[in-house]
C-alpha cells in the first residue's frame, strides 16, 4: 500500500511524509565513523529519573521480586507498571513523535472531533497532548494500571478499565479510536477490533500504530549471532503462554478488513536500534529507542521467560549481560518497523443511539 501522501484525501492536509519509511531503495545509512562504547554526544543515563505521579491512595498494585505490577486484571498484562516503565512510555512517546515528524496521528481527523479513546493510554501523554490539540473534543484514555497524573486538560478523562472487556459506551459513539503500543499484550484482537467496529461512528477512524519486535537490516550485519534477537524471541515465545501475540502487528491489516473497516492505508516506518544510522534524526531516535530496552531488558523479560518459559531470575540476568552488549554494539545495523496504520467504519453502517454508561474512574 503506498503512504499517505499530504493531498490525498484521507491524509491530514499538513502530513509531511517521513524520511525514514520503509523501501527497499531507501536504505537507512550507518555513520562510518561509528560511536563504540563513547555515544558522541548522544549520552542516556542507565535509568531514567523522571516520575508521573498520583495519589497513592488510589494506586493499587501488586509487586514480584521489586518490581511492580497492575492489581485490576492482575496477570493479564505481562509487563509491570513502575516508574521505570512509566518512563520508558513516554520515551517511547518521544522515539514515536520524532520518527513521524510530531505528528499525534495519521488518520484525517477534521478540525474537530468530538469524541476521541485512547486504549491502553499507560502514563497519558497522547491522551494529553492530544486533548490541548483539540479542545473541543472529549478525550478518554483507559488502562488497567492508575498511573497518569491528576493534573490534566479539562476535556481529558482517564479510567482504570480493561479494552478487553465489553465496553460501556454506546454504539457509533467515537470519531477516533487510538491504540499505540499495546497490541502486543491484547489476547484477543479480532473481538477488539469488532468492538472498535461497533463503537465508532460511521466514517469515524480507528488508527494503531505499533512496532513489529522483530530487528530488520538493511545490509548484511545481522547475519550472525544477536543477542538482542534472542531476547525478543524468547518475549516472544513467554507472552505467547499468556495467551498474546508479540508481533499481532503483522496480521494486523486483515484483521481490520476482517471487521469491516475501510480506506485502510499503511505507512511502515523504521526505528533504529541505536546510534547507528548517520541520519541525526533516526540517530536520536535510535538512542530513544535504545535507552527504552536497555532500562526495560529485566521487566520485559521476567514475566514472560520466568512465568511464560520456566527460566530461574539468575538465568535471565546472566543471559541479559549478553543482549545489553550487544544493544551498544554500533556494527549491528538493526531497526524494527513502526507500523502506522488507520481505517474508517463505513458511513452506511446503521446508527444505533444508546445511553451512556459510567465505568470507574482513575
Amino acid at each position: 500500500m503506498p503512504s499517505p501522501k499530504p493531498d490525498s484525501p484521507n491524509s491530514p492536509s499538513n502530513l509531511e511524509a517521513p524520511t525514514n519509511v520503509l523501501t527497499t531503495d531507501n536504505p537507512i545509512v550507518a555513520d562510518e565513523a561509528g560511536f563504540g562504547d563513547d555515544d558522541g554526544g548522544y549520552n542516556s543515563d542507565q535509568a531514567s529519573t523522571s516520575s508521573t505521579s498520583i495519589s497513592s491512595s488510589i494506586r493499587n498494585h501488586t509487586f514480584e521480586d521489586g518490581i511492580r505490577y497492575h492489581r485490576f486484571h492482575d496477570g493479564q498484562y505481562a509487563f509491570p507498571n513502575d516508574e521505570n516503565e512509566q518512563n520508558r512510555d513516554d520515551m517511547k512517546h518521544a522515539m514515536t513523535l520524532l520518527l513521524c515528524n510530531q505528528k499525534l496521528h495519521f488518520a484525517p481527523l477534521g478540525d474537530s472531533p468530538q469524541r476521541i479513546i485512547d486504549l491502553g493510554t499507560g502514563t497519558g501523554i497522547w491522551a494529553i497532548e492530544m486533548a490541548d490539540t483539540y479542545p473541543s473534543a472529549e478525550v478518554i484514555g483507559i488502562d488497567l494500571s492508575p498511573i497518569q497524573p491528576p493534573w490534566v486538560p479539562p476535556n481529558l478523562r482517564f479510567l482504570v478499565d480493561d479494552l478487553e472487556d465489553e465496553w460501556v459506551y454506546p454504539e457509533n459513539h467515537f470519531d477516533y479510536v487510538h491504540v499505540r503500543h499495546t497490541l502486543h499484550s491484547i489476547r484477543k484482537p479480532a473481538e477488539l477490533m469488532e468492538r472498535a467496529m461497533k463503537h465508532t461512528k460511521p466514517g469515524g477512524w480507528v488508527e494503531f500504530q505499533e512496532l513489529h519486535y522483530y530487528p530488520h537490516c538493511d545490509d548484511e550485519s545481522l547475519d550472525r549471532p544477536y543477542a538482542v534477537r534472542e531476547w525478543l524471541e524468547y518475549v516472544r515465545d513467554g507472552v505467547a503462554n499468556f495467551g498474546s501475540d508479540l508481533n499481532g502487528v503483522t496480521k494486523l491489516r486483515e484483521k481490520m478488513e476482517a471487521a469491516g473497516f475501510i480506506n485502510i492505508e499503511e505507512q511502515v516506518l523504521r526505528c533504529p536500534v541505536g546510534i547507528w544510522p548517520k541520519n541525526r534524526t533516526l540517530k536520536l531516535a535510535g538512542l530513544y529507542w535504545r535507552t527504552a530496552i536497555s532500562d526495560g531488558l529485566m521487566s520485559v523479560a521476567k514475566r514472560p521467560m520466568e512465568k511464560g518459559l520456566g527460566w530461574s531470575v539468575a538465568e535471565i540476568e546472566v543471559f541479559l549481560v549478553g543482549v545489553r552488549k550487544a544493544l551498544h554494539d554500533s556494527s549491528f545495523h538493526a531497526y524494527m518497523p513502526l507500523h502506522m496504520l488507520y481505517g474508517q467504519k463505513p458511513s452506511d453502517k446503521a446508527v444505533r443511539t444508546d445511553t451512556d454508561e459510567g465505568t470507574t474512574e482513575a
